[in-house]
């Protein structure tokens, strides 16, 4: 499944036009071709703050509105291209009630295997279920979910926008959730447009040139219009060009090149060198001038090129080979091409037309990551310039391979690169499900080396903690489980569960099983995730971090308790209960009372857990409302002292 992101990347900080003419200050989000943010936090709430200031709301858009507040949930239909992702966005940002607890809802369980979870939701929560490139298959077994999750939502006051695949046939729609459907239309893609120049701080433009009016005459996909915007505010940043009719033209030039227009211009290139300075200035556009002469030596190196004999005095200068091939280096000395957005269809032509190359492409990444020329930054585009096109060709078992291998290497930047292929694959909008699950069957087998487990946590301590927390956090439990005491996969997973209420939630849930089969990592958890501190007893505590104990916290908080006493022996377990018992010293009477009764129903009625509970608590001031609650477990009434 994928979302819609219609944000703008490109070099940080602000942008001046020094010609002539009026000046215009641009100002940017990121860097590099890739902007994490848009990919690993669709929902965050400055983002959707910021595409909501440009959002040109569709036809049906009021109709969805209103079946959102009557239903608790819409289904949102319409034809690619119409900007119904960004709708359903919107749609969700308006409940302002829910801004802090807006999440996407994955169609696949904690394994990676499709499937629709119908859990109950404590809390209210915005959801977003995004099937708009998912298939009929995967579409038939979301659907008979639906229902369920559609129960869970209004009786939870949540919302929940569903982005309905593609043409769905109206009978594949179950006749209770019909009502739900509403179709929109695509804006006007020219409002869009000028829209998105004007928050990329073209404040002053109203009228577009009549070749780029043209375009949009044409209908094209919305993502498409913003790709249009995003060529226009690169080619300004460039600098090549002082006015805005200038920089339409050439970001439209960009948007419709032809792949023929690449295939002659390698084919001009005779000389096997270029061809190679070609493709890694593709790879590593941004880079500084020798990091990519480095590299692009690298690659020759690798494909086995023959080595260039002449005098180092004779060979041409590396700024006349970059002009040779349509690049150079700026003033900044890092390299780019004298044609807007020229990389990406150079990496595509390369890998489309020379199959015999990927392996070598493959071994030549996991080679330059370790060059001491390139930047942090250089690197992680490398690899994820790599993982694009491994995945465009839909082959992501490659990226998977040759990323297995990557975590192997004894070179701490190679296991880096893996990283973010991994984070790459595992975002991406048609093979990130099938990543995801690789990384599951990795962080579950029997004994992860090391290395694995260590790129393992970071995947899943980064973007994927950020855009799917709950399947990182999974994952990094599987991980912590199989790794020694103090591993950063274990503290990793205990901020991440302590960073938000439905994760600290699902954590306690996932660990009686692991108590009941004496895991010492479970039980560590248990320690940190149900410290009292960490812990709202009273509905009413104000103090955010906590995690507010509901009906459904207290049943999970009883199942880890009974599981300790039952199989965990009391030397791992003493301190927390003592922690337990001083905390209900000092609470409220109400809260006093909960605490105790969670610690009574875990014992289960046993005599002997019973007896070891009111001994323990003996030293303590609460000790009369435990032998309280215990006598009315056993069924004895006494009274109160």
């Amino acid at each position: 499944m994928s979302t819609f992101h219609n944000w703008f990347d490109g070099a940080p900080g602000s942008v001046y036009n020094t010609g002539s003419g009026p000046q215009f200050i641009h100002q940017y989000y990121g860097s590099g071709p890739e902007h994490r943010a848009s990919r690993s936090r669709p929902l965050a709430d400055d983002l959707l703050a910021d595409l909501r200031r440009r959002f040109e709301p569709p036809h049906g858009f009021a109709e969805a509105r209103q079946v959102l507040e009557q239903s608790r949930t819409v289904l949102i239909d319409g034809e690619p291209g119409s900007g119904r992702s960004t709708a359903a966005r919107m749609l969700l940002f308006e409940h302002r009630a829910l801004r802090d607890s807006l999440r996407e809802v994955l169609a696949e369980d904690d394994e990676g295997n499709v499937r629709l979870a119908t859990r109950p939701l404590p809390e209210p929560e915005g959801l977003l279920l995004d099937l708009s490139e998912a298939d009929l298959a995967t579409w038939r077994v979301v659907h008979d979910g639906l229902p369920g999750l559609h129960a869970s939502v209004r009786t939870s006051g949540s919302r929940l926008a569903v982005v309905l695949p593609a043409r769905l046939p109206a009978r594949a729609l179950h006749a209770d959730l019909a009502p739900l459907r509403v179709a929109i239309g695509r804006p006007d893609a020219r409002l869009v447009l000028l829209g998105a120049l004007r928050q990329a701080g073209l404040r002053d433009v109203r009228d577009l040139p009549d070749d780029i009016e043209r375009h949009l005459e044409k209908q094209p996909p919305l993502r498409e219009v913003a790709h249009l915007a995003r060529l226009i505010r690169e080619e300004a940043a460039a600098g090549r060009r002082e006015k805005f009719a200038d920089w339409c033209r050439a970001a439209l030039e960009a948007l419709n090149r032809s792949p023929k227009d690449v295939a002659d211009h390698v084919g001009k290139l005779q000389d096997g060198r270029r061809r190679a300075l070609l493709l890694t200035a593709a790879m590593l556009r941004g880079a500084r001038a020798d990091a990519v002469h480095e590299a692009c030596e690298s690659l020759l190196e690798t494909v086995g090129h023959p080595v260039d004999d002449r005098p180092l005095l004779e060979r041409e200068a590396l700024s006349a080979q970059l002009e040779e091939i349509g690049a150079a280096a700026g003033r900044d000395g890092r390299v780019a091409f004298t044609e807007t957005d020229y990389d990406v269809p150079v990496r595509a032509y390369f890998w489309t037309n020379m199959p015999g190359l990927r392996a070598h492409l493959g071994e030549w990444v996991g080679t330059a990551v370790a060059l001491r020329t390139l930047t942090e930054d250089d690197r992680v585009l490398l690899a994820e310039r790599y993982a694009e096109q491994v995945l465009g060709a839909d082959t992501p078992e490659d990226l998977l391979q040759r990323a297995r291998h990557w975590a192997g290497h004894a070179d701490p930047s190679v296991r880096k690169a893996a990283v973010h292929a991994l984070a790459y694959g595992a975002l991406h909008p048609d093979h990130g499900r099938a990543v995801r699950k690789e990384l599951y069957a990795w962080a579950t087998s029997a004994s992860p080396a090391p290395a694995l487990a260590e790129v393992l946590t970071a995947v899943c301590s980064g973007d994927l903690a950020s855009r799917h927390p709950e399947q990182a956090m999974v994952r990094l439990h599987h991980v912590a489980r199989r790794m020694p005491a103090g591993h950063p996969a274990e503290t990793r997973l205990i901020e991440l569960a302590l960073g938000d209420h439905l994760l600290h939630r699902r954590m306690l849930e996932r660990l009686p099983g692991g108590l009941a089969d004496r895991c010492e990592t479970d039980v560590r958890l248990f320690a940190a995730l149900a410290s009292p501190h960490r812990l709202a007893f009273s509905s009413a505590d104000p103090t955010a971090r906590t995690l507010p104990v509901g009906t459904e916290v207290a049943g999970s908080l009883t199942d880890c308790w009974a599981a300790l006493f039952e199989h965990v022996p009391g030397t791992h377990w003493h301190g927390l209960l003592h922690a337990w018992l001083s905390a209900a010293d000092q609470a409220a009477p109400d809260d006093r009372a909960r605490l105790v009764d969670i610690l009574v129903g875990a014992c289960r009625k046993q005599p002997v857990r019973l007896a070891v509970l009111y001994r323990r608590a003996l030293p303590h001031r609460v000790a009369p409302l435990v032998q309280q609650k215990i006598d009315a477990a056993q069924g004895r009434l006494r009274t109160r002292i």
